[in-house]
């Protein structure tokens, strides 16, 4: 992979131009190198991380987030006094597009922020004063192929949710299809070998149609779920229903395949009290 360097913009003649060593333990980023003129100042590895990361802006303005899981590594760097947020992200942009990413959110103020990604590569960058932040993500494949009950409850103990894409609807409805039974079978085992849990079942739909239709069979498809699992034995205090609409994709809506993930069904954990 060919690497590109930064040179920062415009910066004042009476810029601060020494820093630190980088800092000891870090290693830089090889998917987007250093800025010239900033050091590394900090950086973080989490396995089973869980993000809301933003994937473009709606009509309002307003950033859309998009869950992803999977294991970051984040790099905080100080750069020179007089670095803007709005130049860092600006690069950041260009070096990433150079490097076959694809750029869906991208803002600019006081503060500058951007979300990139490559195949199941997210790079996200937030620049405030004369600091920035990398993180990278890889986003996790286990949830997508979870189906049995094994396997469902290693990723809800791994990321505290997971899809359940073993349970479908009749297009356009609320009714659960014929195929469903062996996915809910499987929630339905899981449960079973769980009895201390308490799981929230979440509908989520794509963008097509209105906010307020979304919402509404999103909760009547959760709300299914949770019927044929009570009428399965489950008791009814160890289960929630939500319905999100379109609030809370994992996948882009321009296409047929983003859109068939983001219609789901979600198992989430719900934290103890």
């Amino acid at each position: 992979m060919k690497y590109f360097a930064f040179a920062l913009l415009c910066l004042p003649v009476t810029a601060q131009t020494k820093l630190e060593p980088d800092a000891q333990g870090c290693s830089d980023s090889k998917v987007l190198p250093k800025l010239e003129l900033c050091r590394i100042d900090n950086c973080e590895k989490k396995e089973s991380d869980h993000r809301e990361v933003p994937i473009r802006e709606d009509e309002h303005g307003e950033a859309v987030t998009s869950s992803l899981d999977g294991d970051s590594r984040s790099v905080m760097y100080e750069c020179v006094d007089g670095t803007l947020p709005g130049d860092i992200v600006r690069q950041a942009s260009t070096t990433l597009k150079a490097t076959g990413f694809e750029v869906p959110y991208q803002f600019s103020d006081k503060e500058a922020s951007l979300t990139a990604r490559k195949g199941d590569t997210w790079v996200v960058v937030d620049a405030a004063s004369h600091f920035y932040t990398l993180t990278e993500m890889k986003a996790a494949s286990d949830l997508e192929t979870a189906t049995d009950a094994v396997a469902l409850a290693d990723a809800i103990e791994r990321y505290g949710h997971v899809p359940a894409y073993g349970i479908t609807f009749l297009s356009g409805r609320a009714d659960l299809s014929p195929e469903s039974v062996l996915g809910l079978r499987e929630v339905s085992a899981m449960m079973e070998d769980h009895p201390d849990w308490r799981i929230r079942v979440t509908g989520h739909t794509d963008n097509l149609g209105s906010k307020e239709a979304n919402n509404t069979l999103s909760l009547k498809r959760a709300t299914a779920v949770v019927n044929w699992l009570v009428n399965r034995g489950v008791k009814r205090t160890r289960l929630d229903a939500a319905g999100l609409g379109d609030a809370n994709p994992v996948a882009p809506n321009d296409t047929e395949e983003g859109r068939a993930k983001n219609r789901r069904i979600e198992l989430v954990k719900i934290a103890e009290q």
